[in-house]
């Protein structure tokens, strides 16, 4: 029988819900949460809606309800639900970035203007620039929902580095090291999206670059390369 960590399914249903007061998504089952446990090699994820849990609203998630896979997607024993219909994407992510360890998938309105448009989002103030994996926020091939072919649109969208992308016509993702901080590049996304848009309005907005915020020119080049990571709060203690 396999043991499953009851506290990070409550932290996932918490955030669901967070996800429902913070605007992240549309309503019903619009966007969904994963978090890896990598110790454990078990990957925990909202729920596919189904006929013993029709899913009015990620705020009726229960600890319970969060699926529990493999990293090659199979239910475990204990597990009721089945994952997300996105699962393929996480699983994906997960595979081509060691370094995250959740995942939002987010339907947020500013976000979804420019996966609408199919536009890329500048990150051009120094917070979002950075929390978002010092990167802009590319806007990734089409894919239909579930797909294969999403799921390696945003894995190209994200390269080896950035923690943001969005899914054209349909919503974004934030990469995180842990939920909350997946959580936080969702929120950082909608911010950058609605800056990006009244920037536009002014003379548009500039797209930072690490020569911005890193001097270490070696670093930079590393970092760039996916050869180093770097947080926001790294750059504080550099500073």
């Amino acid at each position: 029988m396999t043991s499953l960590n009851y506290e990070l399914r409550r932290r996932i249903a918490e955030a669901a819900t967070q996800m429902c007061e913070q605007s992240l998504t549309t309503g019903l089952n619009a966007g969904d949460i994963s978090v890896f446990d990598r110790d454990a090699g078990l990957i925990y994820a909202l729920p596919r809606p189904c006929a013993q849990l029709p899913i009015r609203s990620w705020r009726d998630i229960r600890p319970e309800d969060v699926a529990v896979i493999t990293p090659d997607g199979k239910v475990v024993q204990d597990s009721y639900q089945t994952p997300t219909v996105e699962i393929p994407m996480h699983l994906r992510l997960y595979e081509a970035r060691p370094d995250t360890n959740a995942i939002v998938h987010s339907h947020g309105e500013w976000s979804q203007v420019f996966a609408a448009a199919g536009k890329d989002i500048p990150t051009a103030t120094i917070d979002t620039y950075t929390h978002c994996g010092f990167a802009p926020i590319r806007c990734g091939k089409f894919g239909m929902v579930g797909s294969e072919e999403l799921a390696v649109a945003m894995v190209e969208a994200v390269g080896v580095s950035a923690k943001a992308a969005l899914m054209e016509c349909h919503g974004a993702v934030a990469l995180g090291y842990d939920l909350e901080n997946s959580m936080l590049v969702a929120r950082v996304i909608e911010r950058a999206a609605r800056q990006a848009l009244f920037a536009y309005l002014i003379g548009g907005p500039q797209q930072l670059g690490l020569d911005h915020v890193i001097s270490d020119r070696d670093l930079a080049t590393r970092i760039t390369s996916g050869d180093a990571r770097l947080h926001t709060e790294d750059l504080q203690r550099m500073a």
